[in-house]
């Protein structure tokens, strides 16, 4: 065994760019990140659901009371899966969005806002703009807000007063002073005519562009017109809109109905379309905030109503030579703020700069699928210092790859096309723990069962003796006798079939009574139409099964639901219902049919990242590949320890390598090379090792020489020490 021993001690990062020969940091790697100088296993990912409809086109996240909210954008509307702190989902809710056009060009920008002066509430924003095939799209879309915890959003800047109009008045008159009120609003109301705007406005007299068709006391809808084609930011306690020809404007402080106050502004500050808009530190001047053009870099500072007319905003251009390549590509990293632009990557640290890339910025622009630019997107991993820029690579038309900007590090790598980059919008970690991103891989429609049902014309409800665990939420269902494009809504369990022999009671007051809701028992929700003959209940006719009964439970009825008198009713739970599936739609025929359940189509995945080693669906476990590839180290380029402008001309003669990893699972090592820079590689392995080797004898030489260390095994994962190698000269020459 020889004597001579060298530490592996190649470069962090993996450097793509220039030949394979000329490198002293890592040659390859999959799904492999860098910390305190070495490699590691990047964490695994967990779906938390699969019933997303996709893919997603922005993805935002509000956390409140332990559990987070994950907002998710997609052509044909927004949905929203709530999660506990372990990630764990409680169903998808679906928006129901006004003033709103589907379309597969719709790219989603997400904020948050606390609207003290408006609706007092916490309030979503969100802007579908019309942006995927091209970011200069000057297509302008209404921006839509609605209360942070529910389901609905309709178009900003939209209010109600009421007005008094006359009958071929051009003006119309306010029930009380309105500051809201402004000219360039839209007016619309009983006796306006279409397309009637405020040209001016003194204390409760509105000027209108149209004489009033009508003469009576209406209410009015006020409409500010904030429809924009780049998106919507918050800089609190304003909300910034922002898109063609530089435009910028604002709301007044805190109440998004107000966009003619004062400090509201509205100004062109560029002469190319605004396309992201991100908040930055102010100081004195805050709030402040940055805003991409196609072509610029300009700042927006608060400086509080200064000089002669009051003055609120200093706009100042950064810089008006810079690029950006897709709307989502910008993000703040601790103060600093990176982003692509066409051609080089770039930061704003108080100036505009290069972010020097050596490692991969060949290979990152020479194969990005240019024509599908505004899918490019970024986020970030803080505990590792890294920004991620998620693209398509090459003829892909969805993210394939990820490059990855290590602040700490300072230093280049990439996802190496993983399965785990495969994500078209994600969110990065805050208070909950873990960043979330969206998989792309769209589902088609394929039957899971069919089974014999039977159902009642009129009834969106399906109720079986045996429970069946094939059945989901949002599945199809198909058949004769149901409606298409019904799905699963809800599924239930333990709902009265059947009940026992009444108890009637006394002195209740004769009638029929429908709807009434059943007390008693451990379940929820059963109602029954309920007949009442000479002072007592003779007859119970279950309605609506409800869910969560038990044989043997008592109901009853308050007296006040079925005339307001009498006593003594009850009746038992004699059977029950395993199962009840609730379906979107009433049945349209009834009888016993064959019905088909099938997984809807356009559903993606979302998951839960850094967490764990493994890709987690359900209960299943899967491998993650990771590995890396070292630099050459052969005599000729210096040896293992470090690259040498002049090296011995011999092979070199590994025989031993003496792992230093913190390690679960087996790993494989690979020796590669070849006797000259431009010739074919020999491959070589594997050497198969544990977490309690301590080395690992071989015999390989070659000129120019490689290693590769993989993990690809249930729950593997590694973080690298030092290596040692035990090499020698070989006894072949070139």
């Amino acid at each position: 065994m020889t004597k001579k021993v060298f530490a592996l001690d190649t470069k962090p990062g993996i450097q793509r760019d220039g030949t394979v020969f000329d490198k002293e940091f890592y040659n390859d790697g999959v799904w492999v990140r860098f910390q305190r100088g070495r490699p590691r296993k990047m964490l695994g990912y967990r779906q938390m659901s699969n019933q997303l409809s996709g893919p997603s086109r922005g993805i935002w996240v509000n956390s409140q009371n332990s559990f987070t909210s994950i907002y998710s954008g997609y052509n044909n509307g927004l949905q929203t899966l709530t999660i506990d702190q372990n990630g764990v989902g409680a169903g998808i809710n679906d928006f129901t969005l006004s003033n709103f056009t589907a379309s597969d060009l719709n790219l989603w920008q997400f904020d948050g806002f606390y609207d003290v002066a408006g609706s007092g509430n916490s309030v979503l924003l969100g802007h579908p703009g019309q942006n995927l095939q091209a970011i200069d799209s000057t297509t302008n879309t209404p921006v839509l807000y609605g209360p942070m915890l529910g389901t609905t959003m309709s178009k900003i800047g939209v209010f109600t007063a009421s007005v008094t109009t006359t009958n071929t008045s051009a003006t119309v008159v306010l029930a009380a002073s309105n500051p809201l009120v402004g000219a360039g609003q839209v007016i619309t109301g009983a006796g306006i005519p279409a397309n009637t705007t405020v040209v001016s406005v003194s204390t409760t007299n509105v000027v209108i562009s149209n004489p009033a068709t009508a003469s009576a006391t209406v209410t009015a809808t006020f409409d500010n017109n904030v429809s924009v084609s780049g998106g919507v930011v918050t800089l609190h306690p304003y909300v910034f809109v922002y898109g063609n020809n530089g435009l910028v404007r604002n709301c007044a402080a805190g109440n998004t109905d107000d966009w003619v106050s004062a400090d509201a502004n509205e100004v062109n500050v560029a002469t190319g379309k605004i396309v992201q808009g991100l908040p930055v530190r102010g100081g004195s001047n805050a709030p402040s905030g940055l805003f991409w053009s196609l072509d610029s870099l300009i700042r927006v500072s608060y400086i509080g109503g200064t000089g002669t007319p009051a003055q609120y905003w200093r706009y100042d251009i950064i810089s008006s030579q810079s690029s950006i390549l897709s709307s989502q590509s910008a993000i703040e990293y601790d103060g600093i703020y990176y982003w692509c632009g066409v051609d080089r990557f770039l930061m704003y640290n108080g100036v505009v700069k290069e972010i020097p890339n050596a490692m991969n910025q060949n290979w990152f622009f020479d194969n990005l699928n240019y024509d599908q630019r505004q899918k490019v997107w970024a986020y970030k991993v803080p505990r590792y210092g890294e920004i991620w820029w998620f693209y398509p690579r090459g003829n892909a038309t969805e993210c394939t790859d990820a490059i990855i900007y290590n602040t700490r590090e300072n230093t280049w790598y990439d996802a190496g096309q993983a399965v785990g980059a495969k994500r078209s919008a994600g969110y990065f970690s805050q208070v909950f723990h873990y960043p979330v991103a969206a998989g792309w891989d769209v589902s088609e429609e394929e039957v899971v069962f069919t089974g014999t049902f039977t159902t009642v014309s009129g009834r969106n409800t399906l109720y079986l003796d045996t429970y069946n665990t094939q059945v989901v939420l949002r599945q199809v269902i198909s058949g004769l006798t149901i409606a298409s494009g019904t799905t699963v809504t809800l599924i239930s369990s333990s709902g009265i079939k059947t009940l026992g022999a009444i108890t009637g009671g006394t002195l209740y007051t004769n009638g029929t009574y429908t709807g009434v809701a059943l007390t008693g028992g451990s379940g929820v929700n059963a109602t029954a139409n309920i007949t009442v003959s000479g002072g007592s209940v003779t007859v119970v006719t279950i309605v609506n099964v409800g869910a969560g009964y038990v044989i043997g439970n008592v109901l009853s009825a308050t007296a006040a639901t079925i005339g307001g008198t009498g006593s003594g009713f009850s009746v038992p739970v004699s059977d029950i219902y395993a199962q009840i599936i609730t379906m979107s739609a009433a049945a349209i025929g009834s009888g016993t049919q064959v019905l088909t359940f099938s997984t809807p189509a356009n559903l993606i995945s979302i998951w839960q990242h850094e967490l764990g080693v493994n890709r987690v669906e359900g209960q299943n476990q899967n491998a993650i590949e990771s590995y890396f590839e070292t630099n050459d180290l052969g005599l000729v380029s210096g040896g293992p320890s470090q690259p040498s402008p002049v090296g011995d001309n011999y092979w070199l003669h590994l025989e031993r390598v003496e792992p230093d990893f913190l390690q679960e699972g087996v790993m494989s090592l690979f020796v590669t090379g070849r006797p000259f820079a431009q010739s074919e590689d020999l491959t070589t392995g594997p050497y198969l090792f544990d977490p309690s080797t301590g080395k690992i004898d071989l015999r390989e030489q070659r000129r120019e020489l490689r290693l590769r260390f993989v993990s690809n095994v249930v729950n593997g994962d590694y973080q690298v020490g030092k290596v040692i190698l035990n090499a020698n000269i070989g006894d072949v020459r070139p």
